[in-house]
């Protein structure tokens, strides 16, 4: 099935059916300056208008490739966030999709855009102190999952793309639960995993690894992401027709890091 809408592509393009490696070639510009202003531009009608302020693209050392992140936004001084800079991962870039919906992630409207907005609102300085990573990285990933609906693929392949992406970082952080809260072992991971058709055992053993090293790290993203998922339900219940994506997003980024008790208190 997933086969089926892949092979469905726009002309010109070359989507992988495997969806566990390679997203596909689409863009027709994969410069990445180009992808965030263009990801900037997609703000206007859905979030409120973000600062100005200039963004430097950097490439990690091809000696570090193997050791970081995809990518990475460095957190600017509290005191001068007119100039960002975004770090890529090229060594952990295989396609242009991957590289779009990253540039969300970390650019616009992911972790710049917040954090740059909510500075513009001259918060007190002691919320720079406090530290909520399941509101800032589930705001990132919940603008990753939006960004396959801005690329040029048909809504029927973002939707498979977006969900997929959605599937596996779930089934991440129920791994994550499973060895550092119930105790899986190796074997255990393995047999979780192979339940949803990952069969290789050495990539299984690489994730292993990964969530051994950093507990709890991908319940920040998933359920961070969820929990906005969920808020944004009960806004358009509450809102009713008063319910819009700028509104919405207006909301949410106005309260700025919190807990999402304290998140859902000051919106309704």
């Amino acid at each position: 099935a997933m086969q089926t809408v892949l092979a469905a592509s726009t002309q010109g393009s070359s989507i992988s059916s495997d969806v566990f490696k390679t997203q596909g070639t689409v863009l027709e510009d994969s410069n990445p300056a180009s992808i965030l202003a263009g990801l900037e531009g997609r703000l206007k009608d859905s979030f409120p208008a973000p600062p100005e302020v200039s963004t430097q693209i950097k490439y990690v050392q091809k000696s570090m490739e193997e050791y970081l992140s995809p990518a990475f936004y460095m957190v600017p001084a509290i005191d001068s966030t007119k100039n960002n800079v975004i770090y890529i991962n090229q060594g952990h870039m295989p396609d242009d999709i991957s590289l779009f919906t990253t540039l969300a992630h970390e650019g616009y409207p992911g972790h710049l855009y917040q954090t740059v907005y909510y500075a513009s609102r001259k918060p007190d300085p002691i919320r720079n102190l406090l530290n909520y990573g399941g509101y800032t990285e589930g705001w990132a990933t919940y603008s990753e999952m939006m960004s396959y609906y801005y690329t040029p693929l048909t809504k029927e392949q973002a939707t498979l793309m977006q969900k997929n992406t959605s599937v596996i970082l779930g089934l991440y952080a129920l791994a994550d639960m499973g060895i550092h809260y119930d105790g899986w072992t190796l074997l255990d991971t393995v047999s979780f995993f192979r339940g949803y058709g990952i069969t290789d055992t050495n990539t299984i053993e690489d994730i292993y690894d990964l969530i051994i090293a950093d507990p709890a790290n991908y319940l920040k993203y998933y359920i961070g992401y969820v929990e906005f998922l969920e808020l944004k339900k009960d806004a358009m219940d509450k809102w009713g027709d008063g319910f819009t994506q700028k509104r919405f997003h207006k909301a949410v980024l106005d309260v700025g890091p919190a807990s999402f008790d304290v998140i859902r208190k000051y919106i309704f």
